[in-house]
C-alpha cells in the first residue's frame, strides 16, 4: 500500500500527515507562510522540512485552494496564496524528487464525503467548507463535477454584490469575506469593537449567551441561507454536507439550518427541502481525498 506525505494546505494553516490507506499517521499542523507574499520560497521550504520529518514516502498529495487543472498538474489560481498562482508542479516535483499530484482543496473534501464520508449513495449533492475562505464541491449524477474550467465549486468568489476594488476589505462583496469563519470573526470584532477573536472564542461567546455574538451569528447564518438557496435553484441537491473546523461545533449546523427554514417560510411559493449535514471527516476531509485523488491520478497515468 502506498505511504504517502499528505498536506491541506490553508490560507492560516497547513495540515499534514503521513498517510497508507485510511491510515493517518504522524499527524501536524504549521503556519501557512505569509499569504500576499509573492515569494513562493518559504512556503516549499516547509513542505520540504516536512516531507523528511514524515520519513519514507513514495509521493506528495496536496489539497490546495485555488483553480487547479489535475491532469496538467497546474495551478492557475492559489487562492488566498499569492505565491501558488501560475505554477507549474512538475517543477515541485524536480524539487522533492517525488510524483506529486494536486487537487482544489473542496474538491478533495467532497471526494472524501462522497466516497467514504456522509454524501455517500447521493445521487446530487454539494459540499460547503468554512476556514480562511469558502470553498465548494459538487456531485452530479453521483460523479465530481469540475465545470468546463475547472470553477465549479469556487464557492469563496460567489458574490452578493458587486466588488469595489478601493475597499480595506481584500475581496469586498464576496461571500467568503463576509461568511467564512475569517469573515465571520471579524464582523464579530466589528460588532464589539474589539480588535480581534477567533472560531473558538465566537463559540464561547455564543455558548454564554452574548447578545451581540448572537446577533452577529445569526446575520452571518442568515446570509449563508440564502446562497444555499441560490446553489438549489441551479444545482437541486439532495443533500448539503458543511464542513471545515466550525462544522464540529453543532451551534454552527443548527444555525445554518434555522436560517433556511426561516428563508424558506418567507418564499412565495413552496421549494424543496435540501438536507443539511456535517461532514463526516471535519478537518481530515482534505487529507483523506487528497491521498484519494494521488492514487486516482497515478492509476490513470500509468505510474
Amino acid at each position: 500500500m502506498t505511504r504517502l506525505a499528505v498536506f491541506d494546505v490553508g490560507g492560516t494553516a497547513i495540515k499534514y500527515c503521513a498517510m497508507e490507506g485510511t491510515q493517518i499517521q504522524l499527524q501536524g499542523e504549521t503556519p501557512t507562510p505569509d499569504p500576499e507574499s509573492h515569494d513562493p520560497e518559504p512556503f516549499l521550504a516547509t513542505l520540504e522540512r516536512i516531507i523528511a520529518e514524515l520519513g519514507p514516502v513514495e509521493g506528495v498529495a496536496l489539497s490546495v485552494p485555488g483553480v487547479v487543472d489535475v491532469d496538467a498538474r497546474y495551478l492557475h489560481t492559489g487562492g488566498a496564496l499569492t505565491y501558488n498562482f501560475n505554477v507549474d508542479v512538475t517543477e515541485w516535483e524536480r524539487r522533492f524528487g517525488l510524483p506529486v499530484e494536486v487537487e482544489n482543496d473542496a474538491r478533495c473534501s467532497t471526494m472524501a464525503e462522497l466516497a467514504v464520508g456522509n454524501l455517500q449513495g447521493v445521487t446530487n449533492g454539494a459540499v460547503l467548507t468554512f476556514g480562511t475562505g469558502i470553498g465548494g464541491g459538487a456531485v452530479v449524477n453521483g460523479e465530481l463535477f469540475k465545470g468546463s474550467h475547472l470553477y465549479s465549486g469556487e464557492a469563496s468568489m460567489m458574490y452578493f454584490k458587486t466588488p469595489r476594488r478601493d475597499s480595506e476589505l481584500r475581496d469586498d462583496g464576496a461571500w467568503s469575506t463576509a461568511c467564512s469563519t475569517t469573515g465571520m470573526c471579524r464582523r464579530l470584532t466589528e460588532a464589539k469593537g474589539i480588535e480581534e477573536c477567533d472560531g473558538r472564542q465566537l463559540f464561547a461567546w455564543l455558548e454564554a449567551g452574548d447578545e451581540v455574538t448572537e446577533r452577529v451569528f445569526r446575520a452571518v447564518c442568515d446570509d449563508i441561507a440564502i446562497q444555499i438557496h441560490n446553489i438549489q435553484c441551479w444545482l437541486d441537491p439532495e443533500r448539503i454536507c458543511l464542513g471545515g473546523g466550525i462544522s464540529r461545533n453543532p451551534l454552527f449546523i443548527e444555525g445554518v439550518r434555522a436560517a433556511h427554514r426561516r428563508f424558506n417560510a418567507e418564499l412565495l411559493y413552496a421549494f424543496p427541502e435540501v438536507e443539511l449535514e456535517t461532514c463526516k471527516f471535519f478537518n481530515e476531509a482534505n487529507l483523506i481525498g487528497a491521498y484519494q485523488h494521488f492514487v486516482r491520478m497515478r492509476e490513470k497515468r500509468g505510474a
